[in-house]
C-alpha cells in the first residue's frame, strides 16, 4: 500500500495495526526513531487548517523529517502545470506528500503519478486522518470498540463518509441521522456496507432513533469549508432539529461520550453545555490527531501496510 486516500484503502489488519501503533507512539513519541532523517515531507493545503496542519507537521518532525508546507499561491498545481507533472517532480524531492484540497479526484490523480506516498489530509469526499483519531479516542475510552454503537447527527460530510468506512472496518455499528437532502454519498455508503466486518449501518431522518442506546454521539458543522455562505439560512432551518443537546444526549447509553471533529459552533450543531460538559471528549479526540498522523506517515514510508485489493 503506497497511499492513504480513504479509510477503505486499508484492510482490517491495517486499521488495527495503525491504531495499535498510534497508541504506542502516543505513550512513547520517539519510539519510531527517525525514519525521515534528512528528508522532507511536502504538505499542500488549499484550505485553511488547524489540527491537520499542526499535527501532521509535528508528526514529520517527530519522525526526524522536515515539513515543507505550501499553499495554492506557491505551486503551479493544476494551473501552469498538470497535476501529473507536478506529482512526478515533487515525488523526486520529498519522501511523502500530504494534500488538503477540494476535489477528491485531484488527490487521486496526484497519487497515481507520484512515486512516493500520498496522504489525503481532507477533501470534499473523505477525511481519513480524522476517522483514525476518532477510532483511537473510542478505543481509549471503551477498550476494544468492536460491538459499540456510534451515532452521527447532522449533515453528511467528508467526516461522515470516513466514519462510515472506519466503523465498518472496526466492527462498530453506526447510525447516521440526517435530513434527506443531506444524506451520505451513495458510493460511500455502498463501500462501507461492502467492507463491513460486523456492526450495522443505519441511515435515518430521526436523530432520537440514531442516538438511542449509542455509546458515542458525533456531530460536525452545518456549513463546511467550500459550502456557499448563502446556504446558511436553509441549512440552519433544516438542521436545527438535529442539534445535539442535553436532551438528545439523554437518549444515548449511560456513560455515552460526545465527539466533534472541530471547529465547533456552540449553539448551532451542538449546545454549549454538551461540548463543554463532562461527556465531551473533543479535546482528547483532537489530541489524537498527532499520534495517528505519525503512525500513518511511518507506516506508509516504511511500506508495511497491505492495503485493500
Amino acid at each position: 500500500m503506497k497511499d492513504l486516500l480513504r479509510i477503505a484503502d486499508l484492510t482490517e489488519h491495517d486499521l488495527a495495526y495503525l491504531l495499535d501503533r498510534a497508541a504506542h507512539l502516543k505513550r512513547h513519541p520517539s519510539a519510531a526513531g527517525d525514519p525521515l532523517q534528512g528528508r522532507t515531507v511536502l504538505l499542500y493545503f488549499a484550505k485553511p487548517s488547524t489540527r491537520t496542519r499542526v499535527s501532521t507537521e509535528t508528526a514529520v518532525v517527530r519522525l526526524g523529517g522536515v515539513p515543507l508546507t505550501v499553499g495554492p499561491a506557491e505551486l503551479q498545481l493544476g494551473r501552469a502545470e498538470t497535476i501529473a507533472d507536478t506529482a512526478r517532480v515533487i515525488g523526486s524531492y520529498a519522501a511523502a506528500v500530504v494534500i488538503r484540497t477540494f476535489d477528491h479526484d485531484e488527490v487521486a490523480r496526484f497519487a497515481r503519478s507520484a512515486e512516493v506516498p500520498v496522504i489525503n489530509a481532507l477533501t470534499d469526499a473523505h477525511h481519513p486522518l480524522q476517522a483514525l483519531a476518532d477510532l483511537l479516542t473510542l478505543r481509549e475510552h471503551f477498550g476494544d470498540p468492536r460491538g459499540r454503537r456510534l451515532a452521527y447527527v447532522g449533515p453528511a460530510t467528508n467526516v461522515t463518509h470516513s466514519l462510515m468506512e472506519a466503523t465498518a472496518l472496526a466492527g462498530i455499528s453506526l447510525a447516521v441521522a440526517t435530513p434527506d437532502a443531506y444524506r451520505p454519498d451513495p458510493e460511500a455508503e455502498a463501500i462501507a456496507r461492502k467492507i463491513a466486518t460486523g456492526g450495522d449501518l443505519l441511515i435515518t431522518g430521526d436523530p432520537h432513533e440514531a442516538v438511542r442506546g449509542a455509546d458515542a454521539v458525533y456531530t460536525d458543522v452545518w456549513l463546511s469549508m467550500g459550502d456557499p455562505p448563502e446556504q446558511r439560512a436553509a441549512r440552519t432551518a433544516a438542521l436545527t432539529p438535529y442539534r445535539v443537546t442535553a436532551d438528545l444526549m439523554a437518549a444515548a447509553a449511560p456513560g455515552a461520550i460526545f465527539l466533534h471533529c472541530l471547529p465547533a459552533h456552540r449553539g448551532e450543531e451542538v449546545a454549549a453545555d454538551v461540548i463543554d460538559g463532562p461527556a465531551s471528549q473533543v479535546f482528547p479526540q483532537a489530541a489524537n490527531r498527532l499520534p495517528t498522523a505519525q503512525a500513518v506517515l511511518e507506516a506508509l514510508v516504511a511500506g508495511i501496510l497491505a492495503g485493500a485489493q
